[in-house]
């Protein structure tokens, strides 16, 4: 949610201060912006509140792969959990390679 629209995304990159969203729906930089996304592990919803970035829109970028980023403001302790998990499925990965 963002500047009052609602928009579909997928978390594609995640930082402990950030993340990038994949969508058709891009906000401008500088807005705020409300995410809500599924903790995979647990089901349990994630409610965050950031600051939108960049945005491809700006970058000129191919539209299919349309993203924005976002700075995170103050991440709840489930975010934190999400996160952690986020980084154990990437070792697992990496050791399966």
């Amino acid at each position: 949610m963002a500047e009052g629209s609602e928009g579909v995304g997928h978390l594609k990159n995640v930082s402990r201060a950030g993340l990038c969203v994949r969508s058709v729906d891009l906000p401008r930089p500088g807005v705020a912006i409300a995410i809500q996304f599924e903790q995979p592990s647990t089901g349990e919803l994630v409610n965050l509140r950031g600051e939108v970035r960049w945005s491809s829109d700006r970058l000129g970028g191919d539209s299919s792969q349309a993203r924005f980023g976002v700075l995170l403001h103050e991440p709840p302790p489930e975010f934190r959990d999400f996160f952690r998990w986020a980084m154990e499925q990437l070792e697992k990965e990496d050791g399966q390679v």
